[in-house]
């Protein structure tokens, strides 16, 4: 089912690759087809793998000119990684002397826990996670020191927003922070134990300094999550739940499903786990396979996430039968009724930044959502 081009990208981003067959492979290549594996390593958010593999097979086809280009590409994400790298640090540093407790995630965390280099993964922002209760403190500290919040909110509304979304983004030139406190929305209707969330963390060295993070099981749980919720449309969110389970040698898979199973997201770590498994050929102990494929909905959602986003006819876009996949991915009936609640009416980012209503009228809110979705959905 998958694309010849997008089976290329695979095998370039797997932790063990033949170069050899890699040399032969890429001799019978074109400028259009390096130019187009450059564009798909892009979109799939995957390229310093990409280019790590064809450097490394270094092969003739590859063009002068195509060559720079690769060349250009990786250098403008090594230094962009670098740069938010030190931001993340300076930013840890500044909540941390305003005894604000935050948890960094994915971003370079999770490059260098699940990777080993803070170069090797490509990210866009940076993710920090923090208490409810420090919201407004935070806010204060990174305006101060030049950031912008990507929605201006009126003084009367910043309560209701921040009790129904649960991230918030801000710029500064090229740098962009999340700052979460939460780590999903609730219109999807995963609970995680907040006290067990800020327990239970682990600390990775970034540039010989140390940074808080999400524990491996929590961790690898978000990102089983967050990639069921965006039906995994891009390939680096599989390639992490790979890479994050390789990076740690002693996996207590009897504990991470039975919390799993007590979240609700038994399926979607499921779905995570079958679709690195088939993609990056992830070993997995038998009993997890075992139970993966005693699951039958697993199969069929693996199917359609392939046809949407990896197959030769994927169209790689969202539409309200959406919906139906993200219902399949729980496993328990009272979280799909609450999931289907939630995601109507309970108000995300979007509804704040498609109207602004005034302090009488933000009860409103809920009702914005629906009405935002139909425009969203039917008009295309």
């Amino acid at each position: 089912m998958l694309s010849p081009d997008i089976n290329v990208l695979i095998d370039c981003c797997r932790v063990k690759t033949d170069i050899s067959a890699f040399q032969t492979l890429f001799s019978t290549f074109s400028d259009d087809d390096y130019l187009n594996l450059h564009r798909l390593s892009h979109r799939y958010g995957v390229y310093p793998l990409l280019y790590k593999t064809v450097t490394a097979a270094d092969p003739d086809s590859l063009s002068p000119e195509t060559k720079a280009l690769f060349k250009e590409s990786n250098m403008a994400i090594v230094q962009r990684n670098m740069l938010m790298s030190a931001e993340l640090l300076q930013l840890m540093h500044l909540l941390e002397r305003n005894s604000i407790d935050a948890i960094a995630f994915k971003g370079p965390a999770l490059g260098e826990t699940a990777y080993g280099s803070v170069t090797l993964r490509q990210y866009g922002d940076l993710d920090i996670l923090i208490r409810r209760n420090a919201v407004e403190k935070t806010l204060s500290l990174l305006s101060e020191r030049g950031y912008t919040p990507e929605i201006a909110l009126e003084k009367d509304a910043l309560d209701t927003f921040y009790n129904c979304v649960n991230v918030i983004g801000l710029h500064k030139g090229p740098i962009r922070v999340e700052i979460h406190w939460e780590l999903l929305s609730t219109n999807y209707a995963v609970d995680w134990d907040e006290a067990a969330l800020w327990r239970n963390t682990e600390s990775v060295m970034i540039n010989h300094q140390p940074v808080k993070t999400l524990s491996f099981e929590n961790h690898l749980l978000y990102l089983c999550v967050h990639g069921s919720k965006h039906l995994f449309e891009r390939l680096e969110w599989i390639c992490d739940i790979d890479r994050a389970v390789r990076a740690k040698k002693d996996v207590d898979w009897e504990h991470l499903i039975s919390v799993a199973q007590a979240m609700g997201i038994m399926r979607m770590l499921y779905l995570g786990l079958a679709l690195a498994a088939l993609f990056f050929h992830l070993p997995l102990p038998k009993e997890v396979l075992h139970k993966i494929d005693s699951d039958v909905a697993i199969e069929g959602l693996v199917r359609k996430v392939i046809a949407l986003h990896y197959g030769k006819k994927g169209t790689n876009t969202k539409s309200y039968s959406s919906f139906g996949l993200l219902w399949r991915m729980r496993e328990n009936f009272s979280d799909r009724l609450r999931f289907a609640y939630r995601g109507l009416f309970a108000p995300k980012f979007d509804d704040f930044k498609f109207v602004a209503l005034p302090k009488k009228a933000l009860f409103l809110y809920p009702l914005i959502r629906p009405f935002r979705l139909l425009v969203k959905y039917f008009n295309r």
